[in-house]
């Protein structure tokens, strides 16, 4: 088994206080909300909470249309909402995380997480080499195959692979990982206790029970996974990574969002080419072509990404 390096201290949050205010932002408002991250730099989340209490026009103040979308909050602003939330994560051993100990989730800047929700190793955030594989959910063999191949190779070398465990691609690297004894971080668009797709309830265990492995969200326990959380999702992935690897995604595919964050961060980007006449792999020849991505066929060019 190849033994993971930390470098980074994650910070559990403990505080009741600081608790109650993060745990609320991550119910009254949508993962990446930037007035939420603007009101948050400037007041700090528990002083941020009791301006909402108070006169919301005066939120224009601090940045213009703040008081409007602070309106769309306060009706998931319910303290039973907030108190089930925590008492589930006491239950389900669920750990609160700052995002701020997390590498890479700093250079979000105001769309960076309130809290990450975290089941599982806390410390797997602060591996030293972190990788995303990700692609499509329609996966086709090839896809699965040079997916688990490469992932193997990377986790041999003490990487911690990222992913958002859904099926196809997703779940390989999961499974890879898990496979070769090595670590891997999954983020859901949902809440850690209820793993989606449900079918992945099994792979969602293996991951909690892993050493240096995890389930990590910025939404609650209890919260369903939606359109918008699913493509919101994909930055965090790429923030909180060195490199992403797309193994195989379709001209559409989501998986070219998450290439598009990784770009805009600095991060680099690598893609695995396919057949010509494969629409699985036509996102693959599309970052090739259009966003400069690097060829990935092996492990070894993996690790390139994030050794350069």
């Amino acid at each position: 088994m190849t033994t993971t390096t930390i470098t980074t201290q994650i910070a559990e949050i403990t505080d009741a206080d600081e608790l109650n205010a993060r745990a609320a932002w991550s119910i009254i408002t949508e993962p990446g909300d930037g007035h939420a991250g603007i009101l948050v730099q400037q007041l700090g989340h528990r002083g941020a909470l009791t301006a909402l209490e108070g006169k919301l026009a005066d939120l224009d103040d601090i940045a213009p249309g703040l008081a409007a979308q602070a309106r769309t909050w306060m009706p998931r602003l319910r303290s039973a909402a907030i108190a089930s939330a925590l008492t589930t994560a006491k239950d389900r051993g669920i750990r609160l995380v700052d995002p701020a100990t997390v590498p890479g989730l700093v250079d979000l800047g105001a769309h960076a997480p309130h809290v990450l929700w975290v089941r599982g190793d806390i410390d797997a955030l602060g591996a030293e080499r972190r990788l995303a594989i990700v692609g499509a959910r329609a996966a086709s063999s090839y896809g699965e195959s040079v997916c688990a191949d490469i992932t193997g190779e990377v986790v041999a070398a003490g990487v911690t692979v990222h992913s958002g465990g859904a099926y196809g691609i997703d779940a390989a690297a999961h499974r890879a990982a898990l496979t070769s004894f090595g670590a891997t971080v999954a983020w859901l668009a949902g809440g850690v206790d209820r793993m989606y797709p449900a079918g992945h309830a099994d792979l969602a265990d293996r991951i909690a029970r892993s050493a240096g492995s995890a389930l990590v969200s910025e939404v609650a326990p209890g919260s369903a996974p939606t359109r918008w959380r699913f493509i919101s999702r994909n930055r965090v992935i790429a923030a909180a990574t060195q490199a992403t690897v797309i193994v195989e995604a379709g001209w559409r595919s989501g998986s070219l969002n998450t290439a598009g964050h990784a770009t805009a961060l600095g991060r680099q980007l690598g893609a695995v080419p396919g057949s010509v006449n494969s629409p699985a792999s036509a996102g693959c020849h599309r970052l090739l072509r259009e966003y400069d991505a690097r060829v990935i066929t092996s492990g070894a060019d993996a690790l390139e990404l994030i050794t350069e």
